[in-house]
């Protein structure tokens, strides 16, 4: 695979004008799952292994507050492909399936489409259908995806515009010149740690706050407390915190929480079959949108799907005209080591005419236009993701997509 992908991989191996603001956060009405005592999971969320680990991913509505993003209406249905699909292929030395990828990779759930139609589809450790999965950083890639959207609906005028102006409290901070597009190429320049397993790094800051789950706009202080690191717009490099800022931004354009415009903008025009729901950074507080997303796997392949069909639901253009084509071209700047990003507006471009969400541990969507493939996967892996579980991914990925070329 491309240096791109090695990009992704040290990520992982980093081991890994709304009426009601309240310092940043909106506190807005809605269902909410995680009203219980604070779970003892809460703050161990990057260091569980094993069952605990699996519980977690799959039940997060019973870790942190979540808000409901409501599916309804009718569902988009899928086709069953001819049943019997496998693929084999040879990495370092061994012949593997599909079977023993599944038990190698930890996958909890796979999806394949192709022509919209179920080519193959997969439940492993003890997870099923019905069960919701943590995104992760996969998530990101929805939330960038509601930003063509805000801007299709003319909540924000263009990716050029200044975060700052929907976020007044960013002026005068480390992105004060930033705009929509710096983020979403994750170019702000701030100075951030996404070290997953430093107790002491900013991502692991936001998780200790939302884990609180009482303490609203205290992400949006961590982040207007950052350093620069260099100017805007020169470097990418991976920081969660800047697509949190994004769902702050997507927010406060829509006057709405990022949970009821997904739902109505897409998951219910779409045809999703089941409701989804979101961390949120505090009780009632805003959703977070760095990675906080948690659905059924085939919901998940349907959004991959939705891009594909060039961001149309329920016979309504959602996206942009020429925003799936923007957003999926790696035009982010070139890292601070020199070497291209192969990153878009928070997606990831592994081979030219591909597209990838991802999200540590393992999830991912991927959507191949030229084979109108779909490949949707949730997975538990034992780190947020070594050179070793990337590499095996990619070369299953690879494999699917040359059997169904």
């Amino acid at each position: 695979m491309s240096d791109n992908v090695i990009t992704r991989r040290a990520f992982g191996q980093m081991a890994v004008g709304a009426a009601t603001m309240l310092a940043g956060d909106l506190a807005l009405p809605g269902k909410a799952f995680g009203q219980a005592p604070i779970h003892p999971f809460a703050d161990k969320l990057l260091f569980l292994e094993g069952a605990d680990q699996v519980y977690a991913f799959s039940h997060l509505d019973q870790l942190y507050a979540t808000r409901v993003i409501p599916a309804g209406g009718k569902v988009r249905e899928f086709r069953t492909a001819k049943p019997g699909f496998d693929v084999r292929f040879d990495h370092l030395g061994q012949s593997i399936d599909t079977a023993a990828f599944i038990k190698a990779s930890r996958v909890a759930a796979l999806v394949i489409l192709q022509n919209g139609a179920i080519v193959r589809e997969d439940y492993a450790l003890g997870h099923g259908r019905a069960g919701k999965w943590m995104s992760f950083s996969a998530g990101k890639s929805i939330l960038s995806t509601m930003v063509g959207a805000a801007i299709r609906d003319g909540h924000i005028g263009s990716v050029t515009d200044p975060v700052a102006k929907y976020v007044p409290v960013l002026k005068k901070t480390a992105f004060d010149d930033a705009t929509i597009r710096d983020l979403l190429r994750m170019s702000g320049g701030e100075a951030w740690n996404e070290n997953y397993l430093d107790r002491g790094s900013d991502i692991s800051k936001h998780l200790a706050i939302i884990a609180a789950r009482n303490q609203p706009g205290a992400i949006l202080k961590h982040m207007t407390g950052l350093g620069r690191a260099f100017p805007t717009g020169m470097y990418n490099q991976y920081r969660t915190g800047e697509t949190y800022l994004l769902g702050e931004v997507v927010a406060a354009a829509v006057g709405a929480s990022l949970s009821s415009y997904l739902s109505e903008r897409i998951w219910k025009p779409f045809g999703m079959e089941a409701d989804a729901y979101w961390m949120l950074t505090a009780e009632g507080g805003i959703e977070y949108g760095g990675g906080g997303t948690n659905a059924a796997t085939r919901d998940y392949a349907r959004f991959g799907q939705f891009m594909l069909e060039g961001g149309m639901a329920g016979g309504r253009q959602v996206l942009p005209e020429g925003w799936i084509a923007e957003a999926t071209i790696p035009s982010a700047p070139a890292q601070q080591d020199g070497k291209a990003s192969g990153y878009g507006y928070q997606w990831w471009i592994d081979t030219p005419g591909t597209y990838t969400a991802h999200g540590v541990f393992g999830q991912l969507i991927h959507v191949d236009p030229k084979r109108n493939l779909v490949i949707a996967m949730n997975r538990a892996w034992k780190t947020p993701g070594e050179e070793s579980d990337y590499a095996l991914s990619g070369a299953f990925v690879q494999a699917v997509s040359a059997a169904l070329s």
